[in-house]
């Protein structure tokens, strides 16, 4: 091996090397973008699981009243299944009228 030949490998090869590994650090499968991207997903599913538990907790009120309070549960007939009670009038209304 002549001297071009060593200094060729000596020099090239580790900044090859080093350049490479430079690569995979910024831009590979685990790299400083990849975490980036990640961490904006994982804010983006915690504000939905936020907005999921308050929707779930508002719902276990509501259903804590429908089984508790039979003025709740009057009313809750009368919206879903048109149930009034004897001499009531009820209005219906098409939807989308203001």
């Amino acid at each position: 091996m002549d001297l071009l030949q060593r200094r060729l490998v000596w020099n090239v090869l580790p900044t090859v090397v080093v350049l490479g590994i430079l690569y995979l650090a910024v831009w590979g499968d685990n790299g400083l973008v990849r975490r980036g991207e990640l961490s904006a997903d994982l804010v983006k599913a915690e504000r939905r699981l936020e907005t999921i538990r308050r929707e779930n907790a508002s719902l276990e009120r509501e259903v804590a009243r429908l089984a508790d309070d039979p003025i709740t549960q009057r009313r809750a007939a009368a919206e879903e299944l048109l149930l009034v009670p004897a001499h009531s009038t009820l209005y219906r209304f098409p939807s989308g009228t203001p």
